[in-house]
């Protein structure tokens, strides 16, 4: 099911969108990270915590936002060069997510990195372009391995 982003059926007062949050820090433990805009979407505490820790480290500046919505509007607003996105965010499916996210051109080969349990992640989210899938448990070494694998 496509969804129409122009319009929403929803009343505003329906849903608290929560605000974005954006940190910068550069030190550059992975190679090409330097100055770049990542998105991590709907991620756990402790997972949250890891990534920003390994992109922060890696030179992006960070958005973190907490459903498949924020996500497109913080998408649209500035293009993220690496998105991370949790398999079941609080609105939408993960994949449902990133086809969202998909349908902006400007973002149809920006690589993304599904956060996943182990059977939350089927084959269907591979089908809507570069997509890493990173199974929990998650560690700052392989979340280091993906961005690596995925900014080549």
């Amino acid at each position: 099911m496509d969804y129409d982003f122009s319009r929403s059926s929803r009343n505003s007062g329906e849903r608290r969108a929560s605000r974005p949050t954006e940190i910068s820090i550069s030190s550059g433990a992975v190679a090409g990270g330097a100055g770049r805009k990542a998105l991590i979407v709907g991620a756990d505490p402790a997972t949250l915590r890891l990534c920003k820790d390994v992109l922060a480290g890696s030179g992006f500046t960070i958005e973190v936002v907490e459903s498949g919505m924020e996500a497109v509007i913080a998408a649209r607003r500035l293009p993220p060069e690496l998105i991370f996105v949790a398999a079941q965010l609080r609105d939408v499916p993960g994949r449902e997510a990133v086809h969202w996210l998909r349908s902006n051109p400007a973002l149809q080969a920006t690589p993304v990195v599904m956060l996943a349990a182990d059977s939350e992640v089927d084959a269907r989210a591979s089908a809507a372009g570069p997509i890493a899938v990173l199974r929990k448990p998650h560690t700052a070494a392989a979340i280091r391995q993906v961005i690596a694998g995925m900014l080549r």
